[in-house]
C-alpha cells in the first residue's frame, strides 16, 4: 500500500454516508485525500490541488461526473479519472469512453472491486513519471531521480529550483497555478 502514498486522490461523491465510508477506506491508502460533495466541489478542488487521481460519482447535484470529467479534459489528459455509478446506463457510457477514463466502477464501491482499480492506476502513473524526459538536444530531466542532464553531466540546481523545474516538465502539457506552485515548491 505504500505505493499508494506518494500520490494524491480527489473522491467526489454526494451520497454523504457513502463518502463519509469510503473516505475512511482512501485515506489508510493515500497520504492526502480531498473530498467533494459535487461536481463543482470537486472541480474547484481539482483546479485548486492538481491531485494525481480523481474518483467521482456520475449523477450529482449542481454538476455531474461527466460533465466535470469533460471539463478537466479540455486542459488535462494526465490526470487520471475514475468513474462510480449506481447505474450501467449505455448513453453515459458512450460519453465516458471519449474521456480517457481509468475506469468506470458500478457501485457499490467495495475494497474488492476499487483496490485492484487504483492499483493499476498507480502502476500507470508509475510507468509514465519513471521515464526520461527530453526538453531539447542533449538536454533532459531524469524524473526516476530528479535529475536534469546537459550533453550527459548534471545540471546542478538548488531544491527548490529542482522542484520547481520538475512541477513544469511533469506538467508540460498544462498552465500550473500560482497557488500549485507554492503549495509544491
Amino acid at each position: 500500500m505504500d505505493a499508494f502514498k506518494k500520490y494524491t486522490i480527489l473522491y467526489i461523491e454526494d451520497d454523504e454516508g457513502v463518502r463519509t465510508i469510503n473516505s475512511r477506506f482512501l485515506t489508510r491508502m493515500f497520504d492526502e485525500l480531498y473530498e467533494a460533495k459535487d461536481g463543482q466541489e470537486g472541480y474547484e478542488l481539482y483546479l485548486k490541488y492538481h491531485p494525481d487521481i480523481i474518483l467521482t460519482d456520475i449523477k450529482m447535484p449542481r454538476m455531474d461526473g461527466i460533465t466535470l470529467s469533460k471539463k478537466i479534459r479540455q486542459t488535462d489528459n494526465t490526470t487520471k479519472i475514475i468513474i462510480s455509478t449506481a447505474f450501467s446506463d449505455k448513453n453515459y457510457l458512450m460519453e465516458a469512453i471519449e474521456l480517457n477514463l481509468e475506469k468506470y466502477i458500478v457501485k457499490p464501491i467495495t475494497s474488492r472491486n476499487l483496490i485492484p482499480v487504483l492499483t493499476k492506476t498507480v502502476e500507470n502513473l508509475d510507468a509514465e513519471r519513471d521515464f526520461k524526459i527530453d526538453l531539447d538536444d542533449n538536454f533532459y530531466f531524469d524524473n526516476s531521480t530528479s535529475m536534469f542532464y546537459l550533453n550527459e553531466e548534471i545540471i546542478d540546481f538548488t531544491k527548490k529550483e529542482t522542484s520547481f523545474l520538475k512541477l513544469l516538465v511533469l506538467n508540460k502539457n498544462r498552465v500550473v497555478s500560482y497557488e500549485e506552485i507554492e503549495q509544491k515548491v
